[in-house]
């Protein structure tokens, strides 16, 4: 047991180095300024987090403490956690790039994989706590739940990661074993492993439309009037809760004790609950050791022959340095089984938000968007929904770019080999920023065209947008990138760990206060189109976001080249 604690303890602080105690005056303010820039981006985000909060609230108080429909709510939580943890698990527990040194450890193979799944088991906590306050507690407020509901509901924060890993680690182990059966081919490893994650994210969403979850209402506005909207949600969703919810037996006993009316309905669901996910835990257990076992001495096994490819030397062929830096970096990038996986997976995010945005507007059984037939005719919707989606997904591409979030701490020890080169650091850097743009300019123009197709937003405003959003994207790269030069985070084991830095809160921050300018240029000219309907002021608001990316765009890219090559310099390997 002090092995296996010992273990959580070092993954942990490796994962979550960066909230250790402050040693001096400028660390105290480094942290102090780090706490408030996760206050300000949780501000940000409580709008949403509000939103489903009352379609929660309105959902206990019509539906009351009902038994099938919180055990559905727990498998929305559930779905959740394994949208955020899966990869999670894979990296934490399945990429053992630390396995040279975890073999020599005077420690079992079965007390590492229980102390690396502990750790996967804590991420997925966090997730869970944001669902549990977002879609438990409110709903319990709504259906007036007894003290037993809320004196549950820590313990069901508890209890709902369990199913979720076992999905996880299920997925997770033919995964990997597919992912080695490519051999080198690493491109192919990580075009799978984002398959899947899509494959995941598109199966919750299905059950969510399913459920009604992604329709809309006909009778206005989920936001304009929840109660309505749940209603209609609920009237769809009573018979098939009453068929399908029992055989998801751990969360239907867990909601059996969450909304008991007596001692022994409680302590017969709570019991039961527990002992099903204890059995749950024993299964990942048994079903995932053995295949660690094969991954840990797999990873030692070719291990060396892959540091060796990693050491030859980058030939400079007649393509132009920056070019030449920038497809090696592709390419090693592409062959990491952590970070290329991380790199591509988060900005996909961003046309599939835009399908999911296209399913809660509401389709008809006819195949047409009820929604959009009436609004996306309309002038004025051509005129504030591009901005609208401008702000929006380009908040989310800008937080979910690893390329630009981590330039240099992603090379971790291969930084020496950077330094090393006979190039100025400034084409370096500028490789950097242009292909973290790269990546994620074709995923805009995906987006884009999306948008087009499925939103109903006009052709030219479509590439508007995707010009404005290029030149947002540059600027945002060039100060996340000039954050990570500051204080670069090397020869981590864990991608986990990495990401785990403030660089993607900052610039998430970036991105909201770059939406916060482009309605703030934009409104005026809206509004004067509104009043006298001429397209010109319409012209003029993109030629004028254009020219606000532009300077946005110049400006941190001279920033950055003025201080990067000083900090650069004062990186210690």
């Amino acid at each position: 047991m002090k092995k296996y604690l010992a273990l959580v303890k070092l993954l942990l602080v490796k994962q979550f180095c960066q909230f250790r105690a402050a040693s001096s005056k400028a660390d105290k303010r480094k942290r102090g300024g780090t706490i408030a820039l996760y206050v300000l981006l949780a501000l940000c985000f409580a709008p949403t987090v509000v939103a489903i909060a009352v379609c929660m609230y309105f959902m206990g108080k019509i539906a009351g403490a009902d038994r099938y429909l919180g055990t559905f709510l727990l498998l929305m939580c559930q779905g959740l956690v394994l949208i955020f943890g899966v990869h999670s698990v894979i990296s934490t527990v399945f990429v053992v790039k630390d396995a040279d040194r975890l073999l020599f450890l005077p420690v079992r193979a079965h007390t590492v994989f229980l102390a690396k799944l502990t750790v996967a088991y804590i991420n997925e906590l966090i997730t869970t706590a944001v669902a549990a306050i977002a879609v438990l507690l409110p709903f319990g407020l709504g259906a007036s739940a007894s003290a037993a509901y809320y004196v549950m509901l820590p313990v069901a924060a508890l209890l709902i990661p369990m199913f979720p890993m076992l999905v996880g680690t299920l997925v997770a182990m033919p995964l990997s074993a597919l992912v080695t059966a490519f051999g080198k081919n690493s491109l192919v490893k990580t075009i799978l492993r984002i398959a899947i994650y899509v494959v995941i994210i598109g199966l919750y969403m299905f059950l969510m439309y399913q459920f009604g979850f992604l329709t809309g209402s006909e009778n206005g506005n989920a936001l304009d009037n929840p109660e309505v909207y749940v209603r209609e949600i609920l009237e769809n969703l009573e018979e098939r809760l009453h068929v399908v919810m029992p055989y998801f037996h751990p969360d239907f006993m867990l909601m059996t004790a969450m909304t008991a009316a007596d001692f022994a309905q409680w302590i017969a669901g709570f019991a039961a609950a527990l002992g099903e996910n204890i059995a749950l835990l024993g299964l990942v257990f048994l079903a995932a050791l053995p295949f660690y076992r094969r991954m840990l001495v797999m990873s030692v096994e070719e291990g060396g022959s892959r540091r060796k490819k990693g050491n030859e030397t980058v030939k400079m062929e007649n393509r132009g340095v920056v070019r030449e830096i920038m497809r090696v970096d592709l390419k090693k990038t592409v062959r990491d089984p952590q970070i290329g996986f991380q790199s591509f997976a988060g900005i996909v995010m961003m046309p599939i938000l835009v399908v999911i945005i296209y399913f809660c507007l509401g389709i008809s059984d006819e195949g047409d968007a009820s929604v959009l037939k009436l609004i996306s005719t309309s002038s004025l919707y051509q005129a504030i929904a591009p901005v609208v989606i401008l702000a929006y997904i380009g908040f989310i591409g800008a937080a979910t770019n690893v390329l630009g979030l981590y330039p240099i701490s992603r090379e971790n020890k291969s930084l020496s080999v950077l330094k090393s080169l006979p190039v100025p650091f400034n084409k370096v850097l500028l490789a950097k920023v242009l292909l973290a743009t790269s990546v994620m300019a074709v995923c805009d123009l995906l987006t884009c065209v999306l948008i087009v197709a499925l939103l109903g937003v006009k052709w030219y405003y479509g590439a508007a947008v995707l010009a404005t959003m290029l030149l947002i994207g540059f600027g945002s790269m060039c100060i996340t990138t000039l954050v990570d030069l500051k204080n670069p985070r090397l020869s981590w084991d864990n991608f986990s760990g990495l990401k785990n830095m403030k660089n993607s809160w900052l610039a998430m921050l970036v991105a909201f206060l770059s939406a916060i300018s482009i309605a703030t240029l934009s409104a005026p000219f809206i509004v004067l189109y509104a009043l006298f309907g001429q397209w010109f002021w319409l012209l003029i608001m993109w030629l004028v976001d254009m020219a606000a990316g532009g300077a946005f765009a110049a400006i941190a890219y001279k920033v950055m080249t003025a201080k990067a090559a000083k900090c650069f310099e004062q990186i210690e390997i």
